[in-house]
This record gives structure tokens, sequence and C-alpha cells, in this order.
């Protein structure tokens, strides 16, 4: 069973990867398409630092340590 540090550090992990295919996506689509996914990266990054916050709260010391 992993810990709530954990599992918020994931969800961030998997939407920064989110973040960064909407981006790779919307270089080549058009125009309409792009700003789509550039809000939906807008909205996956927002999502990535709001799980890291989260997991900052079950952080164990020594990441509380090198953080400070």
């Amino acid at each position: 069973m992993s810990s709530p540090y954990e599992t918020f550090m994931s969800g961030a992990h998997a939407a920064r990867k989110l973040a960064a295919e909407c981006l790779d996506e919307a270089k080549t689509a058009d125009t309409a398409r792009g700003f789509y996914l550039i809000a939906e990266h807008d909205r996956h990054i927002e999502r990535a630092e709001d799980y890291e916050m989260r997991a900052s709260w079950y952080a164990p010391e020594i990441e509380q340590e090198i953080a400070a």
C-alpha cells in the first residue's frame, strides 16, 4: 500500500505528463484546437501543483529538510 505522499506525487507526475502531451500536440494542431490544448496544458499544470502541495503535507521529514 502506498503512502498519501507517494499517491499525490504520482498524481502530480501523471498530470505533468498529460500537460507535456497537450503542449506537444498543440504545436501541430490547427489554431482552434491549439488554443484548447494550451488551456488543457494550463489546467493540468495547476492540478499537478495542487497535488504537489497536498503531497507536501505528508512528506517525510528528510524531504521537508531538503526543501528548506
